[in-house]
């Protein structure tokens, strides 16, 4: 597994300060001697009384306020993996892959039953295909071109026998005029040749007629029957393209549950292929990848921690010392920064929620910012064997803060007043007994003292020294400083 150099420095700084806290009972600046054989002139100060923050002073790191520890659903081996430490991200960006192929297939096979699935439905929505549907329109098309003609072809045989009857009703109304008009009625005239030959004449324009009133009769009667039939050849054409484009409501129903069941298969199968990547849940950047191409990972639930202090430190922290499986990607809001600090079992009574805290640089970082304790763990971690208890400060300003960063950390506790104290910089130890440099005149005397309340600059002395009495500070005391508490 892997760590960020950020939390790796947390933890490695904690050590440090718990090894150092449970040698000392009051945590002091630890100096070396460096040599006896200095020439600097000495910086002193006074022993005198005065009136201080009392405080707890520890290192911190600076780290996002919330972080995510991201890790596969389920077991597999990584493929891939696509961002970097410190890498920004965004909600839904894949960030590793574990070896997929089976999954794969298994989403393939799944999409082309949803699409056979489909098929099969839309054959069932739509009966006829194109061509189907098109020799069958044509067909109707045609049925009906023909009962056009039929109409047309039975009203001018109407009209043409229409006209026939009119004419032979003329002529033989002609006739009888003429009939009329030679007196042919009289009996005496009747035999006569002209009244014979109109006779005759009206008798055959009385056939014509008759003739043409009963073609007349029988062409309404077959033009009827053939409009009839081209009718019923349209009704024909239209039941047949209506009857084949209708779809049949078992089919379809049956090919719409064959769909939705096919679409149901392709999600759980594309649900089973996600769980292959691992996807960040929202905008943040990468703070730690512990985990490599070619590792077998075991599934873990995602967990998003909470602020470092209220129930565990950060959890690549916590799972380093207490043997825990770490996440395998953790990601956060590096903008929204606090400061997570731990401290000994002897200073669970002093350090609690909304404790005023310092916050300044280490080394050359000139920082001085402001805070508050917002969260502090309810019980311990054990961290090389020294139980070690955690808290979180909120932050003024992170103006020249970047995570990753030590910082020391002031918690005020109390204010002391009319105490006996020196600068805290001129305390030291050796063998875990806290000394100073008493300066007589001519040169300085280690003594041994005792510590009482200390501050963010001073220290009480509560035995060794005397008011008045000057210490040499440790700039110049010839001692190199080896560490802080």
């Amino acid at each position: 597994m892997y760590m960020s150099s950020s939390l790796t420095k947390f933890f490695v700084i904690a050590v440090s300060v718990l090894l150092a806290v449970a040698a000392v009972t009051v945590g002091v600046r630890i100096i070396l001697p460096s040599s006896t054989n200095s020439t600097l002139s000495p910086q002193l100060a006074t022993a005198a009384y005065s009136s201080f923050e009392a405080s707890v002073n520890e290192t911190g790191t600076v780290v996002p306020a919330t972080e995510t520890g991201l890790n596969f659903a389920i077991p597999g081996t990584v493929a891939s993996i696509t961002v970097k430490i410190g890498q920004k991200v965004s909600a839904g960006m894949v960030l590793a892959n574990l070896q997929s192929s089976s999954a794969s297939s298994a989403v393939s096979q799944a999409e082309a039953n949803l699409a056979s699935a489909q098929a099969t439905l839309s054959a069932a929505q739509s009966p006829l295909t194109p061509a189907q549907s098109t020799f069958r329109s044509t067909v109707l098309s045609n049925a009906e071109q023909v009962q056009s003609q039929t109409i047309a072809s039975v009203q001018e045989t109407a009209s043409i026998d229409a006209q026939n009857i009119q004419s032979d009703e003329a002529a033989l109304q002609a006739v009888q005029s003429e009939y009329n008009g030679a007196n042919c009625s009289v009996n005496a005239n009747s035999t006569s040749a002209l009244c014979q030959s109109y006779s005759t004449q009206i008798a055959q324009d009385q056939r014509q007629l008759t003739i043409d009133q009963q073609r007349s009769q029988s062409d309404a009667s077959s033009g009827a029957l053939r409009e009839s039939e081209a009718q019923g050849q349209v009704n024909a054409a239209q039941a047949a393209l209506s009857a084949a484009s209708t779809p049949d409501p078992f089919q379809v129903s049956e090919a719409q549950a064959k769909v939705n069941a096919a679409n149901s298969a392709l999600q759980v199968a594309q649900a089973h292929l996600d769980q292959y990547s691992l996807t960040a849940p929202a905008t943040g950047v990468v703070l730690a990848i512990n985990g490599q191409v070619g590792e077998n990972v075991t599934g873990a639930p995602t967990t998003s921690q909470t602020l470092p202090g209220t129930s565990t430190p950060l959890s690549a922290v916590v799972a380093n010392f207490g043997g825990n499986q770490l996440p395998f990607i953790v990601i956060g809001q590096p903008s929204k920064l606090v400061v997570a600090f731990s401290y000994p079992s002897q200073s669970t009574s002093q350090i609690s929620v909304g404790r005023s805290v310092t916050i300044t640089g280490q080394g050359l970082k000139q920082l001085n910012i402001s805070g508050k304790v917002i969260a502090v763990s309810a019980s311990p971690v054990t961290v090389a064997s020294v139980p070690s208890y955690f808290a979180t400060v909120s932050l003024d300003s992170v103006k020249g803060l970047s995570w990753g960063m030590s910082v020391a950390v002031s918690v005020f506790v109390s204010r002391v007043t009319s105490v006996l104290a020196v600068p805290l910089s001129a305390v030291f130890t050796v063998g875990g007994v806290p000394k100073v440099m008493v300066w007589n005149g001519n040169r300085s005397i280690e003594t041994n003292v005792t510590l009482g309340t200390q501050g963010l600059t001073m220290v009480q002395i509560t035995s060794g020294l005397q008011k008045g009495e000057q210490v040499e500070l440790a700039a110049n005391q010839g001692f190199a400083q080896a560490g802080i508490s």
